[in-house]
C-alpha cells in the first residue's frame, strides 16, 4: 500500500533518514522542520499520516498534535510522535495531546511500517466513513457513522496467554473500560473467538503450551475470526516470528516488556479500526438492502422482481 506520509522534525538528517526508509516502500513524503511549517503543509499536501518530532524549538510536537486534533478538519489525521522521550510521563503527554501512537528514536523498520500501514488503514476507513455520511446527510438519511465522534472507544477484548501474572496485568491495565476475556489453551481460543465475538484479540507469541503463530493463522481461516484485529506480544529482538506473525496478517505487535501506554494507544488505534470496518459493512448492507426494497411498504421494488422474474420465467422454459 502507499500513502502520503508527512514528516516533520527540526533536524535535517532525522527527516532524511525517515523520508529515504518511506521512500523505499514506496510512500509519497513531504517533510517539514517545524510546528508551523508542519501545519501549513497539512493544509497544502492534505498527508494521510504525520509523523512528528517532539522536541522542536518554538512550536513543540505536542502543542502541533493538540492544533492537529482541535481543526475540525483534521482531526481524523492519524499523528505518530517521533522521539528520544522514552519515560512514561512524556508517553501520557503525548496521548493528551491527541497522538495516535509512539515510535522511540532510533526508529526500528519494523515497527516504522507497521504503524504506518495501521494507521493509514484506519485513516482510510474514516474517510470512507466521513464520505457516506456526507452523502447520507445529503439525501436526508440518519448519519451512518454516529461513533467517529468517539474518542475512547471500547469493546471486547480477548487475551491468549498463559503467564498468570501477564494475563492479571492486561486486566488491570484494559478494564474497566473494556471487557477482557483471557484464556490459555488453544482449544479455548477457538471457542472464543466463534462464540463471543471479540473485538480485538491480543496473542502472545511466547507461550509455553503451543505455538501462537499457529493459533494466529488458524485465527485468521475462521468466518469470525477473519476481520477482527489481531495484535501480537514479541519478546526483544525475536525479529523471526514478528516478520511472520506480519506477513499472516497480524495487525499491530507490542515488544515485551510492555508500556501500559503504549499499549493503550495500540488497543484504542485497533478498537477504532474495528468500528470502522463494521461499520462500513453494516453500510455496504444498507445500501444493498435499499437498492432493492420499497422504503415505503419494505416489500420488494420493481428492479428485484424484474431481476428474479427474468430467472423463474427462464427455469419455465427450461421445463
Amino acid at each position: 500500500m502507499t500513502a502520503r506520509v508527512l514528516v516533520v522534525d527540526d533536524i535535517l538528517s532525522n527527516v532524511k533518514l525517515l523520508e529515504a526508509k518511506l521512500a523505499a516502500e514506496y510512500f509519497e513524503v513531504s517533510t517539514a522542520f517545524s510546528g508551523l511549517e508542519a501545519l501549513a503543509k497539512i493544509e497544502e499536501h492534505h498527508p494521510d499520516i504525520v509523523l512528528l518530532d517532539v522536541m522542536m524549538p518554538g512550536m513543540d510536537g505536542f502543542e502541533v498534535c493538540k492544533r492537529i486534533k482541535q481543526n475540525p478538519k483534521t482531526a481524523h489525521l492519524p499523528v505518530v510522535m517521533v522521539t528520544a522521550l522514552d519515560q512514561p510521563a512524556d508517553r501520557v503527554a503525548g496521548l493528551e495531546s491527541g497522538a495516535d501512537d509512539f515510535l522511540t528514536k532510533p526508529v526500528d523498520d519494523a515497527a516504522l511500517f507497521a504503524r504506518v500501514r495501521s494507521l493509514v488503514r484506519l485513516k482510510m476507513m474514516t474517510d470512507e466513513l466521513r464520505m457516506r455520511e456526507e452523502t447520507g446527510q445529503s439525501m436526508g438519511l440518519l448519519d451512518p457513522a454516529q461513533t467517529l465522534v468517539d474518542g475512547s472507544p471500547t469493546g471486547r477484548i480477548l487475551v491468549i496467554e498463559d503467564r498468570p501474572e501477564s494475563v492479571a496485568w492486561f486486566k488491570a491495565a484494559l478494564t474497566p473500560q473494556n471487557e477482557v476475556v483471557a484464556v490459555d489453551s488453544f482449544e479455548e481460543a477457538l471457542v472464543c473467538v466463534r462464540g463471543n465475538d471479540p473485538d480485538l484479540i491480543v496473542v502472545s507469541l511466547g507461550l509455553r503450551s503451543f505455538d501462537g503463530l499457529r493459533l494466529c493463522s488458524q485465527l485468521r481461516s475462521l468466518p469470525e475470526g477473519r476481520n477482527v484485529p489481531i495484535l501480537v506480544l514479541v519478546s526483544e529482538g525475536d525479529r523471526r516470528k514478528l516478520t511472520q506473525a506480519l506477513e499472516m496478517g497480524v495487525n499491530d505487535y507490542l515488544t515485551r516488556p510492555v508500556d501500559r501506554n503504549e499499549l493503550v494507544a495500540r488497543i484504542r488505534t485497533q478498537l477504532r479500526k474495528k468500528r470502522y470496518s463494521d461499520h462500513l459493512r453494516q453500510n455496504m448492507q444498507l445500501s444493498i438492502e435499499m437498492a432493492i426494497t420499497d422504503q415505503l411498504t419494505g416489500l420488494h421494488n420493481r428492479r428485484y422482481m424484474a431481476r428474479h422474474l427474468d430467472t423463474l420465467i427462464a427455469n419455465a422454459e427450461k421445463s
